[in-house]
């Protein structure tokens, strides 16, 4: 079979075109189309060059499978390329159907272009959704494949970012303290002058990991002095976060160090610790009588406490019909001490508190459980503040520090509350307690107070709650306590009930 030169340059042409559409997007590949035919058409005109009239080229399905062209009835050398129109043209079988000749089969803007070139942009769309989807077992397309390198360039991006997150936190946080911390009073002494009992190395050992702070609640506006009608230990967990709140009963009868006159053998209530000899003279009271090592604490008013309430926006509790008239003694007492205002509740039932009444509440003794079901209602309190604190904004939570902290004092550190601040969404009470666990109402000269049964075993139970200390052993400052208890009162483990 003869090829003329013409023929040879058309083909070659037309070969360059199609390597070029296989690796240009749609849009440059129409724009070359264009080009190419304008100037394959204007080549062979210029030259006087005669096109095949007639021939027919077979090919497998796609531009890539061509493996043969025959040419026939070609036209003498120098003839008009124009008859081709006038003797009409012969057609080009091929497998996506047949096309004018000199037609481009993969020019879209033709019928013909568009079947003869179905093919390929199936086959290239096919390529082009398999390298970069794969396909799930559901069907659907998953996400695009990222190679190792990329998927660990990635996490480390995402590492990065949450680290620049979490320590943006941290300095917003420490501002934001620093910024109150002016507000708190400051304790005038420090944790090394707290005194705490000579402990073994193993009770010492099976403390660590708790922290536990004391909280005072005083009855006047100068945290110096008064007497502590809330005394709460709050004990900490520092790996789970878990908290144990300990309510050590206010009237309980045990050892009571008299700071105003050096008397280290008195024996008093307890909320009298605090009244002679502040702070530090409670915290030492209760290391002394529970073999602890505290040496933190936080003393508010009620005061305080109102207004915190009332800026979380109350509390719900139930009321029963029995606190009525006392919950309503408070309530007008503790409008008249705080200079805040409130009202008188008008039935029982559950229903909304505000910071005067909740106080109120949080006072009641007589005639619903004594100091026992005062302590219970004084923890109850607690954790509903708790929860109410995780609910509110930064705002509210700003406004609390601003009127509260003026009527807290406390000896912990800026470091401290800010460590503590951190965490308080993390926070979750595991268990509430009322100590002594057995005790007995009694009068001891005109004082009526709280005889723990067996104060020894007592604290016992209270370092395996706490701490998990099945192996404690009571000191032997703790023990002298007990039996000293004993010996005044005449009550011991002896006269449980249970």
């Amino acid at each position: 079979m003869e090829y003329r030169d013409e023929d040879y340059e058309y083909e070659k042409r037309r070969r360059e075109v199609e390597q070029r559409k296989r690796v240009r997007p749609d849009a440059q590949m129409a724009s070359q189309r264009r080009k190419s035919a304008a100037g394959q058409q204007t080549g062979r005109s210029a030259g006087g060059q005669d096109l095949y009239r007639s021939g027919r080229i077979r090919t497998s399905g796609s531009s890539a499978g061509r493996t043969s062209q025959s040419y026939s009835g070609r036209s003498s050398q120098g003839s008009d390329p124009r008859r081709r129109t006038a003797q009409g043209v012969s057609s080009q079988r091929s497998g996506a159907g047949t096309r004018r000749l000199g037609t481009d089969p993969y020019d879209r803007s033709s019928s013909a272009g568009r079947n003869a070139s179905a093919g390929y942009y199936e086959d290239m769309s096919s390529r082009k959704r398999k390298s970069t989807f794969q396909e799930t077992p559901s069907g659907k397309k998953g996400k695009k494949q990222l190679s190792p390198k990329a998927r660990k360039k990635r996490r480390t991006r995402r590492i990065l970012f949450a680290v620049e997150g979490v320590l943006l936190c941290l300095v917003l946080l420490c501002l934001f303290v620093l910024s109150k911390w002016d507000l708190i009073q400051k304790a005038s002494f420090g944790k090394k002058d707290v005194y705490v009992n000579e402990l073994s190395a193993e009770v010492q050992e099976n403390m660590e990991g708790y922290r536990t702070i004391a909280v005072f609640g005083v009855d006047t506006r100068n945290l110096e002095t008064g007497r502590s009608d809330v005394i709460m230990l709050i004990n900490i967990n520092n790996a789970t976060k878990e908290v144990k709140l300990v309510s050590v009963l206010r009237d309980t009868y045990w050892n009571v160090p008299d700071a105003t006159t050096g008397d280290e053998e008195k024996y008093a209530k307890a909320n009298n610790a605090y009244h002679t000899g502040g702070a530090e003279n409670a915290l030492k009271a209760l290391n002394k009588n529970l073999d602890l090592s505290i040496t933190e604490y936080v003393t508010v008013n009620w005061y305080a406490v109102s207004v915190a309430i009332d800026q979380l926006g109350g509390i719900m509790v139930d009321v029963p019909e029995s606190m009525m008239d006392e919950i309503n003694g408070y309530i007008t007492e503790t409008v008249n001490s705080t200079g805040r205002g409130s009202n008188q509740l008008e039935e029982a039932g559950y229903q909304h508190l505000d910071g005067i009444q909740t106080v109120a509440y949080c006072r009641i003794r007589h005639n619903n459980g004594g100091d026992d079901g005062r302590a219970q209602r004084q923890r109850e309190v607690v954790g509903l503040m708790l929860e109410q604190a995780k609910k509110v904004d930064l705002a509210t939570l700003n406004d609390i520090c601003n009127t509260v902290f003026p009527e807290v004092s406390t000896n912990l550190s800026l470091a401290d509350v800010i460590s503590l601040a951190m965490s308080y969404h993390d926070y979750q009470i595991a268990d509430s307690i009322a100590f002594p666990y057995h005790q007995v109402d009694a009068l001891v000269g005109s004082a009526s107070v709280k005889v723990p049964l067996g104060l020894a075993e007592d604290v016992t139970q209270l370092h395996q709650d706490l701490f998990g200390d099945t192996a404690y052993t009571p000191s032997a400052t703790v023990q002298q306590i007990s039996d000293e208890i004993e010996r005044q009162t005449g009550y011991s483990a002896a006269d449980r009930t249970e």
